[in-house]
């Protein structure tokens, strides 16, 4: 208990500019030494943790020890007044008091004129007048500086301790994890055994300044900051408005088919390119720079971001914007809509030579978790056929065993699940697991945003109908060319109308680059 009472007076003397250190048994249990109002103070701190039963009382204060004198308890508190200067005293209680000693639990500062405090004074007055301290006080001052606390029970005063200090930590910034703060309060409590501990040959090991204290509190401060920072969930968000808006939803379960489309939407009778473009470029770090990398940023290296998410791109090549459009959107779309989190945004692998990527998110449903592998492309009316039909090659590939265990190994290698929410899929990404498994979990989504017929001629009233119309004619067409290859997996389709695609992945790409 005494360790935790220290503990809670370290953590006052971090919030009282006037106290200046705190000792552990050097002339008392704990000493508090402070300035106030331009006097030196000694507040000699004693904790009791007696089992007796009953309430303390004055008769249990002043009976001594075999009629010895100075052996009570009051004068054994008195007589630890032997530093100089102006002498304080408290006593720290796991039992409550009796109500005539209930005016020691009023603060100091508001005794003056209450007459029950007035009355226990003069009664401890008239105890052994000729027992005095080293500063000559006799135990009628003793009473006017004394404060008595109750704590009860020391799990309760652990707890309030914890507390207080996060209560003081986000005084000073984001408040750190409660684990952490518990990890830096038994580091605190250690460190107040250790001065009670030391030997009084050793008196600089039982003293801690409040300067030391302070250093010692900025210091733990930060590695909590440090240790929160390399497991912060950096994809949770506050939901803003999605941008998108939904078009159409098509699930065929039995046929483990479906589609979603979505449609940028017209602001004054213009397609909305530009805002749509400041969405994308929001989206880009988190699809192109690992956990660990957005952690580390803050609101004055965050304007970094942007170049940083490019840099990481063009490490693989040279960066396919149309693509980085396409992936940006099923990016944003699987965030908002879905509630995903991204595994791992970019998977870069080779196919016949040529380099691809694919992008990795967990959804979690009611049913269980799942693995999104996605694909995604941005195409012109001139080379729609051609790019979905690599598409789709690219799906059938994905489901060759081979390509299977490179794509879990490469996940498994940039997964950062400290950074996530938790999930149940580290069986199924073990290195030993069955392809079938990893199948059971896995959904394919493809998204293909496309020069749509209905867009291009510019805003007409009623297109949203005709949109829908053309989705559905899209997703018909797509879904034929499937194949049997992929009944054994869920391919959903995401289809984006656009007004142009080269003219939205060139803005993009300026935009991006003045960034």
């Amino acid at each position: 208990m005494q360790d935790h009472v220290a503990a809670r007076l370290a953590l006052e003397m971090l919030q009282a500019p006037g106290i200046e250190q705190l000792e552990c048994e050097t002339g008392d249990d704990i000493i508090l030494r402070r300035t106030d109002k331009a006097m030196s103070v000694n507040e000699y701190i004693q904790v009791k943790t007696t089992e007796a039963e009953g309430k303390w009382n004055i008769t249990e204060l002043t009976t001594r020890d075999k009629s010895r004198k100075g052996s009570s308890v009051c004068e054994k508190s008195l007589l630890s007044d032997r530093f100089g200067g102006t002498a304080w005293f408290r006593f720290v209680t796991t039992r409550a008091i009796s109500t005539k000693l209930a005016p020691f639990l009023r603060a100091r500062a508001n005794r003056n004129g209450f007459a029950a405090f007035d009355d226990l004074v003069a009664a401890f007055r008239k105890r052994y007048p000729d027992v005095k301290s080293g500063s000559g006080l006799g135990l009628g001052e003793w009473a006017e500086r004394m404060l008595w606390e109750v704590e009860g029970e020391e799990r309760s005063l652990l707890a309030r301790n914890v507390n207080e200090m996060l209560r003081l930590a986000a005084g000073r910034g984001p408040t750190p994890a409660y684990h952490l703060m518990l990890d830096t309060y038994a580091a605190l409590v250690s460190k107040v055994r250790a001065m009670g501990d030391a030997s009084v040959a050793e008196p600089e090991k039982k003293i801690w300044s409040r300067g030391d204290c302070i250093i010692w509190w900025d210091e733990r401060l930060k590695a909590m900051r440090e240790l929160a920072s390399s497991a912060v969930k950096v994809y949770q968000m506050a939901r803003p408005t999605p941008f998108f808006s939904e078009l159409a939803r098509i699930d065929e379960v039995e046929l483990k088919r479906a589609l979603y489309a979505f449609d940028v939407e017209y602001d004054d009778e213009k397609w909305r390119r530009g805002e749509l473009i400041e969405h994308l470029l929001d989206w880009l770090p988190e699809m192109a720079l690992p956990a660990s990398t957005l952690a580390s940023f803050n609101h004055l290296t965050a304007r970094r971001l942007p170049v940083a998410a490019l840099k990481a791109l063009e490490r693989h090549g040279a960066v396919d914007m149309p693509q980085v459009v396409a992936a940006l959107m099923l990016h944003a779309i699987l965030r908002h809509h879905f509630d995903a989190e991204p595994i791992a945004c970019r998977i870069f692998f080779r196919i016949a030579g040529g380099m691809r990527s694919t992008s990795a998110h967990i959804v979690q449903k009611p049913e269980g978790d799942e693995i999104w592998l996605g694909r995604s492309k941005l195409i012109t009316a001139e080379t729609h056929r051609e790019v979905v039909d690599e598409v789709l090659g690219e799906l059938r590939t994905a489901l060759n065993r081979d390509v299977l265990v490179e794509e879990r190994d490469i996940i498994v290698q940039l997964r950062e699940p400290h950074h996530l929410r938790a999930d149940c899929l580290g069986p199924v990404l073990d290195s030993m697991a069955k392809t079938s498994d990893l199948l059971r979990v896995l959904r394919l989504p493809v998204l293909i945003a496309y020069d749509s017929a209905t867009l291009s001629p510019g805003f007409a009233p009623g297109y949203v109908e005709r949109l829908r119309k053309e989705v559905d004619v899209e997703y018909a067409r797509i879904k034929t060319q499937l194949g049997h290859e992929l009944d054994r997996v869920e391919v959903a389709m995401f289809l984006v109308p656009v007004e142009c695609a080269d003219t939205l992945a060139i803005e993009f790409e300026k935009r991006l680059r003045r960034a």
